[in-house]
């Protein structure tokens, strides 16, 4: 008949032996490993979520109206800031699982919000630091678009030393005059605009690196604090369920070499 306390026994100091061999202190490996891959994941989604960010803020200086180009670096900001919170947020509920299960398969008794995540702390982006240069003045645009009137205008008043006819003679005058006119204005605002598009687009790729430059940081901040408590709370909780192991194991030998004399 066979002896099924016996062979009860046989199995559960088969599995304390396996326990035992899980809490050799593999732990602290496992630990470095689920937090390296949670750290790339989140540089990962900070840097899709900044480029997509960027694309809309080259879309918005290229279509964008005076009052977009004023606003854009107040909300460039405040996107920046939402980044930053989503890719902490996703970083928080992508490393709290594998770190769960590391305690899990060791038998180790955690706390249901265990590991709490490290304080939240602000990303703050430092202003653009381009020194601030002043717009070309709408007087530098007209000068500049008259330059460009009498330079197309020259080929109409060599004409006559050549012996042809001005064309449309003294009747197209004030049409010249009118388009002449009309030429220096129009030059003088698309050399502002275009000097206020490529300051915005400047500034707005320094925010963007500075945010990422700072969203880094904060990860890496909290991936070693977080490193440090989970691994202090593993250490007591492995020694614990080890010590736990050892005496249920002395108890069944015990056991064992009492019912075998």
């Amino acid at each position: 008949m066979p002896d099924r306390y016996a062979d009860a026994v046989r199995a559960r100091r088969a599995e304390l032996r396996e326990l035992r061999a899980r809490l050799a202190g593999g732990h602290r490996a496992e630990l470095r490993s689920c937090l390296a891959l949670g750290r790339l994941a989140a540089a990962g989604e900070a840097a899709a979520a900044l480029a997509a960010l960027r694309r809309e803020v080259a879309a918005h200086v290229r279509c964008g109206d005076r009052h977009v180009h004023e606003m854009l670096p107040i909300r460039l900001q405040g996107a920046v800031v939402a980044v930053a919170a989503a890719v902490v947020s996703s970083w928080g509920e992508g490393v709290r699982p594998p770190l769960r299960r590391i305690a899990t398969e060791r038998g180790l008794e955690v706390e249901p919000g265990w590991p709490p995540l490290p304080a939240p702390r602000a990303v703050r982006v430092p202003p653009a630091t381009e020194p601030i240069e002043p717009l070309p003045s709408f007087l530098t645009g007209v000068a500049e678009g008259a330059a460009l009137w009498r330079l197309a205008l020259l080929p109409l008043a060599v004409l006559p030393l050549l012996g042809l006819p001005a064309l449309g003679g003294p009747a197209l005058t004030p049409l010249a005059v009118g388009a002449g006119g009309a030429a220096v204005v129009l030059a003088a605002v698309a050399r502002r605009t275009a000097a206020r598009r490529a300051r915005l687009h400047r500034t707005a790729e320094q925010v963007l690196a500075a945010a990422a430059a700072a969203i880094d940081a904060d990860l890496d901040r909290r991936t070693i604090e977080l490193e440090r408590a989970a691994a202090a709370a593993l250490d007591t909780a492995v020694l614990c369920r080890r010590a736990a192991v050892d005496r249920e194991l002395a108890r069944l030998a015990a056991g064992s070499g009492a019912a075998d004399g």
